[in-house]
């Protein structure tokens, strides 16, 4: 499917929000595998069940007043504490904020009156991502402080990003940093920490792991069907008060509405994301091949100079052989000639022509 200067934003923006069958045809056809819209829970015969990978939902679930629980439930499995105290730092009317498709739907708290915690739904990974989980951080970490206030009165910061896509160059499903010494492994500073789950590599787990309470909760995000669930309910207090407000959010016709147009947005944004990095690696594969043209040229002349300097060598060499071969050829026939030889003997013996012989008698 023809598909002029979709890395341009003309083109690329009228498809985007005026035709998404001739984006996923086009898509297809460059071997680009969008996501099905709107992501689903299968529930039999029933209205699909939302996903709580959808960051709407999570909001509702995770980040609305009186589901501080749910929070502390979730936070406690990811940092591996207990939590006691939440409090929601930023609680507002989530569904009108929904107008601003680019609104960002994460969710700030107090933990144990000590602690602060960013944490947010990602579906897919962009190349920032590190960048914008530093930047939530400092946002949460600066804004602390007021004027006048001292810099220890800073609290523990923590972002966390839960991912439905890979990212770090790791098996491990849960991976975390802070401020440490490289060389010597220790801690200079437990302020920051930042938290990266990455959903599809749950796959990696073996038998064992399955207790962890985290890796419940990363488990209810991955639910396809109501079956699991409600088996994931049936090990976890909160992860069945999440299951069954999940289950009234998905019957409530204004919520599931949102849902959808959220879903896509998503599915817009992801899409642009993927024509960018293929544009992006066949923008790369085309300089990469013009550059190794230029430096096979240059290691091409290199080469034809240093081949040419050394053929130079041997023929210099060779010609200054020949050069002095001669010049002792005229010196034997110069003194044969002072000594009354015939130009037939001289010619034989230095290999003089008769010619050359003549000019040296008439000097």
């Amino acid at each position: 499917m023809n598909f002029p200067q979709y890395t341009s934003g003309l083109y690329f923006t009228y498809y985007i929000y005026h035709d998404h069958e001739k984006l996923r045809t086009f898509l297809e056809d460059e071997k680009l595998k969008p996501n099905s819209k709107p992501r689903k829970i299968s529930n039999g015969t029933e209205p699909y069940i939302l996903s709580p990978k959808n960051d709407f939902v999570f909001r509702l679930l995770f980040g609305e007043e009186g589901n501080e629980d749910l929070l502390a439930s979730l936070l406690g499995s990811i940092l591996d504490e207990e939590i006691k105290d939440v409090k929601i730092k930023n609680p507002y009317i989530l569904k009108k904020y929904l107008e601003d498709k680019e609104v960002i739907l994460d969710i700030k708290a107090l933990v144990n009156s000590d602690t602060y915690v960013n944490v947010e739904m990602q579906l897919c990974r962009s190349p920032g991502l590190p960048a914008r989980a530093l930047y939530y951080w400092a946002k949460l970490f600066s804004s602390q402080l007021h004027q006048g206030e001292d810099y220890s009165s800073l609290k523990k910061t923590i972002s966390i990003v839960i991912l439905d896509d890979t990212y770090c160059d790791s098996d491990d499903y849960h991976t975390w940093s802070g401020l440490h010494d490289c060389r010597q492994k220790i801690v200079i500073s437990d302020l920051i920490e930042v938290h990266f789950l990455e959903l599809p590599k749950l796959h990696n787990l073996s038998g064992q792991d399955t207790d962890n309470d985290c890796i419940q909760w990363m488990k209810f995000f991955n639910a396809k069907t109501k079956e699991e669930l409600i088996m994931l309910s049936e090990a976890s207090p909160s992860i069945k008060k999440a299951t069954n407000l999940l289950m009234s959010m998905s019957m409530d016709e204004e919520t599931r509405q949102k849902y959808e147009e959220r879903e896509e947005y998503l599915f817009e944004r992801k899409m642009m994301l993927q024509l960018a990095e293929k544009a992006g690696m066949e923008k790369g594969i085309e300089i990469g091949r013009e550059e190794g043209k230029e430096i096979g040229i240059e290691i091409g002349r290199e080469e034809g100079i240093e081949i040419g300097r050394e053929k130079g060598k041997v023929e210099g060499r060779e010609e200054g052989r020949e050069e002095g071969m001669a010049i002792a050829g005229r010196k034997v026939a110069q003194n044969l000639v002072a000594l009354g030889m015939d130009d037939d003997t001289i010619s034989k013996v230095t290999g003089l022509s008769q010619e050359e012989i003549k000019k040296l008698r008439e000097q």
